[in-house]
Protein backbone atom coordinates (compact mmCIF):
# COMPACT_ATOMS: atom_id res chain seq x y z
CA UNK A 1 0.00 0.00 0.00
CA UNK A 2 2.91 2.56 1.09
CA UNK A 3 4.56 1.71 -2.75
CA UNK A 4 1.11 2.40 -4.29
CA UNK A 5 0.56 5.41 -2.38
CA UNK A 6 4.72 6.84 -3.35
CA UNK A 7 3.78 6.01 -6.68
CA UNK A 8 0.62 8.20 -6.99
CA UNK A 9 2.75 10.69 -5.09
CA UNK A 10 5.45 10.51 -7.76
CA UNK A 11 3.07 10.65 -11.03
CA UNK A 12 0.79 13.51 -8.94
CA UNK A 13 4.42 15.37 -8.81
CA UNK A 14 5.54 14.88 -12.67
CA UNK A 15 1.34 15.99 -13.41
CA UNK A 16 2.17 19.22 -11.34
CA UNK A 17 5.15 20.03 -12.66
CA UNK A 18 3.99 19.89 -16.19
CA UNK A 19 1.33 21.56 -15.59
CA UNK A 20 3.32 24.41 -14.07
CA UNK A 21 5.60 24.33 -17.05
CA UNK A 22 2.43 25.01 -19.20
CA UNK A 23 0.94 27.84 -16.81
CA UNK A 24 4.49 29.96 -17.14
CA UNK A 25 4.40 29.84 -20.81
CA UNK A 26 0.51 31.14 -20.84
CA UNK A 27 0.14 32.30 -17.94
CA UNK A 28 -1.74 35.49 -18.80
CA UNK A 29 -4.49 33.21 -21.09
CA UNK A 30 -5.18 30.75 -18.46
CA UNK A 31 -5.00 33.27 -15.09
CA UNK A 32 -6.81 35.76 -17.52
CA UNK A 33 -9.81 33.64 -18.52
CA UNK A 34 -9.50 32.46 -14.37
CA UNK A 35 -9.91 36.03 -13.70
CA UNK A 36 -12.71 36.67 -16.33
CA UNK A 37 -14.36 34.08 -14.73
CA UNK A 38 -14.14 35.50 -11.30
CA UNK A 39 -15.22 39.16 -12.45
CA UNK A 40 -18.42 37.35 -13.99
CA UNK A 41 -19.31 35.22 -10.89
CA UNK A 42 -19.13 39.15 -8.99
CA UNK A 43 -20.87 40.93 -12.02
CA UNK A 44 -23.70 37.74 -11.16
CA UNK A 45 -23.94 38.35 -6.96
CA UNK A 46 -23.75 42.05 -7.73
CA UNK A 47 -27.04 41.97 -9.96
CA UNK A 48 -28.36 39.73 -7.48
CA UNK A 49 -28.89 42.47 -5.24
CA UNK A 50 -30.81 44.66 -7.61
CA UNK A 51 -33.22 41.65 -8.95
CA UNK A 52 -36.63 43.44 -7.08
CA UNK A 53 -36.05 46.01 -8.89
CA UNK A 54 -36.30 44.69 -12.08
CA UNK A 55 -39.15 43.37 -14.11
CA UNK A 56 -39.54 39.74 -14.54
CA UNK A 57 -39.47 39.31 -18.01
CA UNK A 58 -35.56 41.30 -17.29
CA UNK A 59 -34.50 38.86 -14.53
CA UNK A 60 -35.08 35.98 -16.83
CA UNK A 61 -33.06 37.26 -19.77
CA UNK A 62 -30.26 38.72 -16.86
CA UNK A 63 -30.37 35.03 -15.37
CA UNK A 64 -30.00 33.23 -18.78
CA UNK A 65 -27.21 35.26 -19.76
CA UNK A 66 -25.24 35.04 -16.73
CA UNK A 67 -25.87 31.28 -16.67
CA UNK A 68 -24.81 31.20 -20.55
CA UNK A 69 -21.26 33.30 -20.00
CA UNK A 70 -20.25 31.84 -16.39
CA UNK A 71 -20.58 27.92 -17.48
CA UNK A 72 -19.57 29.16 -20.96
CA UNK A 73 -16.46 30.82 -19.71
CA UNK A 74 -15.52 27.85 -17.53
CA UNK A 75 -15.91 25.32 -20.73
CA UNK A 76 -14.12 27.46 -22.42
CA UNK A 77 -11.15 27.29 -19.82
CA UNK A 78 -11.11 23.63 -19.45
CA UNK A 79 -10.76 23.64 -23.85
CA UNK A 80 -7.58 25.93 -23.41
CA UNK A 81 -6.41 23.47 -20.88
CA UNK A 82 -6.76 20.50 -22.90
CA UNK A 83 -5.31 21.79 -25.76
CA UNK A 84 -2.25 23.02 -24.38
CA UNK A 85 -2.26 19.86 -22.53
CA UNK A 86 -1.63 18.45 -26.08
CA UNK A 87 0.79 20.21 -27.30
CA UNK A 88 -1.79 22.78 -29.34
CA UNK A 89 -0.63 26.61 -28.94
CA UNK A 90 -2.78 27.67 -31.27
CA UNK A 91 -5.95 26.76 -32.11
CA UNK A 92 -9.10 28.58 -33.80
CA UNK A 93 -11.14 30.51 -31.78
CA UNK A 94 -13.80 28.41 -33.13
CA UNK A 95 -12.24 25.27 -30.97
CA UNK A 96 -13.36 26.93 -28.37
CA UNK A 97 -16.31 27.53 -28.03
CA UNK A 98 -18.77 24.83 -26.94
CA UNK A 99 -21.75 24.17 -28.97
CA UNK A 100 -24.96 23.86 -27.78
CA UNK A 101 -25.34 20.05 -27.08
CA UNK A 102 -21.93 20.31 -25.08
CA UNK A 103 -23.18 23.31 -23.32
CA UNK A 104 -26.54 21.55 -22.09
CA UNK A 105 -25.08 17.84 -21.33
CA UNK A 106 -22.43 20.33 -18.69
CA UNK A 107 -25.15 22.25 -17.40
CA UNK A 108 -27.61 19.07 -17.00
CA UNK A 109 -24.45 17.46 -15.32
CA UNK A 110 -23.91 19.54 -13.15
CA UNK A 111 -27.91 19.64 -11.99
CA UNK A 112 -27.81 15.64 -11.88
CA UNK A 113 -24.82 16.39 -9.50
CA UNK A 114 -26.32 18.32 -7.25
CA UNK A 115 -29.43 16.30 -6.90
CA UNK A 116 -26.93 12.98 -6.04
CA UNK A 117 -25.06 15.65 -3.25
CA UNK A 118 -28.36 15.98 -2.01
CA UNK A 119 -30.04 12.38 -2.43
CA UNK A 120 -25.90 10.85 -0.81
CA UNK A 121 -26.58 13.29 2.34
CA UNK A 122 -30.67 12.35 2.69
CA UNK A 123 -29.20 8.40 2.67
CA UNK A 124 -26.43 8.79 5.08
CA UNK A 125 -28.90 10.75 7.32
CA UNK A 126 -31.18 7.73 7.56
CA UNK A 127 -28.73 5.37 7.69
CA UNK A 128 -27.73 6.86 10.91
CA UNK A 129 -30.72 8.04 12.35
CA UNK A 130 -30.97 4.60 14.18
CA UNK A 131 -28.37 5.83 16.77
CA UNK A 132 -30.75 8.63 18.24
CA UNK A 133 -32.83 5.41 19.87
CA UNK A 134 -29.46 4.63 20.98
CA UNK A 135 -29.19 7.54 22.84
CA UNK A 136 -26.68 9.29 20.65
CA UNK A 137 -26.92 13.16 20.82
CA UNK A 138 -29.31 13.72 17.82
CA UNK A 139 -26.93 17.43 17.15
CA UNK A 140 -24.01 15.38 16.86
CA UNK A 141 -25.32 12.97 14.31
CA UNK A 142 -26.69 16.04 12.25
CA UNK A 143 -24.40 18.23 12.51
CA UNK A 144 -21.02 16.06 12.66
CA UNK A 145 -21.68 12.61 11.62
CA UNK A 146 -23.62 13.33 8.15
CA UNK A 147 -21.88 15.98 6.86
CA UNK A 148 -18.20 14.37 7.58
CA UNK A 149 -19.50 11.43 5.80
CA UNK A 150 -21.26 13.17 3.18
CA UNK A 151 -17.92 14.85 2.43
CA UNK A 152 -16.05 11.37 2.32
CA UNK A 153 -18.29 9.70 0.24
CA UNK A 154 -18.96 13.02 -2.09
CA UNK A 155 -15.71 13.91 -2.66
CA UNK A 156 -14.95 10.45 -3.77
CA UNK A 157 -17.04 10.05 -6.17
CA UNK A 158 -16.76 13.27 -7.42
CA UNK A 159 -13.30 12.81 -7.94
CA UNK A 160 -14.32 9.45 -10.19
CA UNK A 161 -16.70 11.11 -12.15
CA UNK A 162 -14.63 15.29 -12.38
CA UNK A 163 -13.31 14.15 -15.89
CA UNK A 164 -16.83 14.33 -17.63
CA UNK A 165 -16.86 18.09 -18.80
CA UNK A 166 -13.70 16.73 -21.22
CA UNK A 167 -15.57 13.76 -22.36
CA UNK A 168 -18.51 16.04 -23.64
CA UNK A 169 -16.32 18.80 -24.78
CA UNK A 170 -13.38 16.22 -26.51
CA UNK A 171 -15.54 13.18 -27.59
CA UNK A 172 -18.75 15.26 -28.42
CA UNK A 173 -20.66 12.69 -25.71
CA UNK A 174 -23.82 13.16 -23.90
CA UNK A 175 -23.80 13.71 -20.12
CA UNK A 176 -24.05 9.50 -18.87
CA UNK A 177 -21.28 8.23 -21.28
CA UNK A 178 -19.10 11.04 -20.00
CA UNK A 179 -19.74 9.97 -16.22
CA UNK A 180 -19.07 6.21 -17.56
CA UNK A 181 -16.01 6.85 -19.49
CA UNK A 182 -14.68 9.70 -16.34
CA UNK A 183 -15.51 6.15 -13.94
CA UNK A 184 -13.51 4.03 -16.93
CA UNK A 185 -10.64 6.22 -17.17
CA UNK A 186 -10.22 7.13 -13.70
CA UNK A 187 -9.86 3.57 -12.41
CA UNK A 188 -6.87 2.54 -10.79
CA UNK A 189 -6.19 6.55 -10.56
CA UNK A 190 -8.24 7.48 -7.82
CA UNK A 191 -4.83 8.14 -5.35
CA UNK A 192 -3.14 10.21 -8.50
CA UNK A 193 -5.79 12.24 -8.85
CA UNK A 194 -6.50 12.65 -5.06
CA UNK A 195 -3.49 13.30 -4.29
CA UNK A 196 -2.89 16.17 -7.03
CA UNK A 197 -6.35 17.66 -5.61
CA UNK A 198 -4.68 17.18 -2.21
CA UNK A 199 -1.49 19.08 -3.12
CA UNK A 200 -3.15 22.26 -4.82
CA UNK A 201 -5.66 22.62 -2.64
CA UNK A 202 -3.31 22.95 0.08
CA UNK A 203 -3.01 26.40 -0.18
CA UNK A 204 -6.35 27.07 0.54
CA UNK A 205 -6.72 24.65 3.56
CA UNK A 206 -3.65 26.99 5.15
CA UNK A 207 -5.65 29.97 4.19
CA UNK A 208 -8.94 28.73 5.79
CA UNK A 209 -6.80 27.58 9.35
CA UNK A 210 -4.85 30.95 9.55
CA UNK A 211 -8.54 32.85 9.22
CA UNK A 212 -9.56 30.85 12.05
CA UNK A 213 -6.97 31.41 14.27
CA UNK A 214 -6.83 35.38 13.41
CA UNK A 215 -3.76 35.74 11.84
CA UNK A 216 -5.60 37.50 8.81
CA UNK A 217 -2.52 38.83 6.61
CA UNK A 218 -0.54 35.57 6.70
CA UNK A 219 -4.48 34.01 5.34
CA UNK A 220 -4.67 36.58 2.73
CA UNK A 221 -1.13 35.94 1.22
CA UNK A 222 -2.10 32.62 1.29
CA UNK A 223 -5.61 33.26 -0.34
CA UNK A 224 -3.75 35.21 -3.31
CA UNK A 225 -1.34 32.24 -4.14
CA UNK A 226 -4.72 30.52 -4.40
CA UNK A 227 -6.66 32.86 -6.52
CA UNK A 228 -3.44 33.88 -9.22
CA UNK A 229 -1.54 30.62 -9.01
CA UNK A 230 -3.42 27.29 -7.77
CA UNK A 231 -6.61 28.04 -9.63
CA UNK A 232 -5.12 28.32 -12.82
CA UNK A 233 -2.55 25.10 -12.13
CA UNK A 234 -6.20 23.21 -11.20
CA UNK A 235 -7.73 23.02 -14.44
CA UNK A 236 -4.03 22.65 -16.65
CA UNK A 237 -2.80 19.81 -13.88
CA UNK A 238 -6.88 17.89 -14.80
CA UNK A 239 -6.41 18.68 -18.35
CA UNK A 240 -2.12 16.90 -17.78
CA UNK A 241 -3.87 13.74 -16.44
CA UNK A 242 -6.80 13.60 -18.76
CA UNK A 243 -4.58 13.56 -21.43
CA UNK A 244 -2.08 10.92 -20.22
CA UNK A 245 -5.35 8.54 -18.92
CA UNK A 246 -6.39 8.79 -22.81
CA UNK A 247 -3.19 7.73 -23.68
CA UNK A 248 -3.01 4.51 -20.92
CA UNK A 249 -6.81 3.69 -21.55
CA UNK A 250 -7.08 0.48 -23.49
CA UNK A 251 -10.61 -0.44 -22.00
CA UNK A 252 -13.90 -0.01 -24.14
CA UNK A 253 -15.28 3.01 -25.87
CA UNK A 254 -18.59 3.02 -24.51
CA UNK A 255 -17.35 0.91 -20.76
CA UNK A 256 -20.37 -0.59 -18.36
CA UNK A 257 -20.91 1.60 -15.56
CA UNK A 258 -20.76 -0.95 -12.61
CA UNK A 259 -17.65 -2.64 -14.12
CA UNK A 260 -16.22 0.82 -14.09
CA UNK A 261 -17.45 1.98 -10.52
CA UNK A 262 -14.89 -0.92 -8.48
Amino acid sequence: MLAFLKESTFKANDVLFRAFNILKKHYVSVAGLCFVIFLVSQLIAFSASYFDYLELWFRVVLMLLSIVLFFGLQLVLIKRAILLSQGIEHANLMQYVPSTKQFVNFLFGLILCSLLGSILTLLIGVLFFPLVFMHVDKDFITYEVVPFLSAIVGGALLIRITFFPFFILERNVNFFRGVKLSLAFTRGNFFRVLTVFFLLGLSSLIAYFLLKIGYWYIAVFFMGISTFLFIPLVSLAMAVIYTDMMKEYKGSDDPELFKSII
